[in-house]
C-alpha cells in the first residue's frame, strides 16, 4: 500500500481542517512547496495536492501548486474546484500525473465521461467523500446529497474512471481512526483501484486500512503531527497482505 502525503492549501498556506471545515483550520507551512519537498526527502512516491479555496468557491492557488509540481521529482494527483475540462487540462499542462473530480461524480457524470474520454482512464480520478450514513457530499463537503456512496462507486466504474478516493468526512482531520467498514465496502464493489482516506491516527491504524486491499491511503493531519515518520509509516505497510 502506498502512503500519501497530503498538502492541502489555503490562502497560499499549507493547512489542515478538520472535518473538512475551513473554519477550523491550522496552517502548519507558510510555504506549502516546503512542505511538499519534505514529504518527498522522506520517501514519498505521490504527492495528494489540493486547491481548498478552490473546491469551496473563494479563490484558488494554481501559482502555488504549479510551484510544487515544479519543484518536486515525484508524481502528484491535484484536486480542488476542478469541475470543467479546461481547469483539468490546465492542471495536467502544469505537470499534475492525474487530476481529481469530487461534486463533478455527483452532478455532472456525463463530463466525467468526457473527461475520462479526453485524458484518459488512469489521469482521472473520482472522489466520493461520504457521511457514516453513506450519504455522498460535495461541494467542498458543504453539500450533503442523497446518494449511497457505493452506488456513486459503482457509476464513475462504469464511466471509467482509473481510481477512486474514499473520503470518510466524518472522519477526516481527527485522528480518531479510519471508517474501515466502509473503505472495505467501497473495495469489494469496485474492480479499480481504491485510495482511503480520512482518520489515520497510528500506525495501527495504517496497518488496519492496508488489510482493506486498497492501493493506498493519504495521510495528513497525522504526519503534520508528527504522530509518525513518513519512513516509519512506509515500513510498517511494506509487508501486509
Amino acid at each position: 500500500m502506498l502512503i500519501i502525503p497530503a498538502v492541502d492549501v489555503m490562502q497560499g498556506k499549507c493547512v489542515r481542517l478538520t472535518q473538512g471545515d475551513p473554519t477550523r483550520s491550522k496552517a502548519y507551512f507558510d510555504d506549502p512547496v516546503e512542505a511538499a519537498n519534505q514529504w518527498v526527502k522522506q520517501g514519498a512516491q505521490l504527492l495528494h495536492l489540493v486547491d481548498l479555496d478552490a473546491a469551496i468557491g473563494i479563490g484558488q492557488n494554481t501559482e502555488t501548486l504549479e510551484k510544487i509540481i515544479r519543484s518536486v521529482q515525484v508524481k502528484t494527483q491535484i484536486g480542488g474546484g476542478i469541475r470543467n475540462l479546461e481547469k483539468a487540462d490546465e492542471l495536467l499542462k502544469l505537470g499534475a500525473s492525474r487530476v481529481i473530480f469530487g461534486t463533478t461524480c455527483v452532478l455532472n457524470s456525463k463530463l466525467l465521461e468526457k473527461a475520462v474520454q479526453h485524458f484518459g482512464s488512469t489521469r482521472v480520478v473520482a472522489a466520493i467523500d461520504a457521511t457514516t450514513g453513506g450519504k455522498v457530499t460535495f461541494h467542498g463537503w458543504r453539500t450533503r446529497s442523497e446518494v449511497d456512496y457505493l452506488d456513486l462507486a459503482r457509476s464513475v466504474e462504469a464511466v471509467g474512471v482509473g481510481t477512486i478516493i474514499f473520503t470518510s468526512v466524518s472522519v477526516d482531520g481527527t485522528l480518531k481512526g479510519p471508517a474501515i467498514e466502509q473503505i472495505r465496502k467501497v473495495v469489494s464493489t469496485v474492480r479499480i483501484p481504491v485510495i482511503a482516506s480520512g482518520g489515520i491516527g497510528s500506525l495501527k491504524d495504517l496497518v488496519s486500512v492496508a488489510q482493506t486491499g486498497v492501493k493506498g491511503t493519504i495521510v495528513g493531519t497525522a504526519l503534520y503531527e508528527k504522530k509518525f515518520t513518513l519512513k516509519k509509516a512506509v515500513e510498517t505497510v511494506k509487508n501486509v497482505n
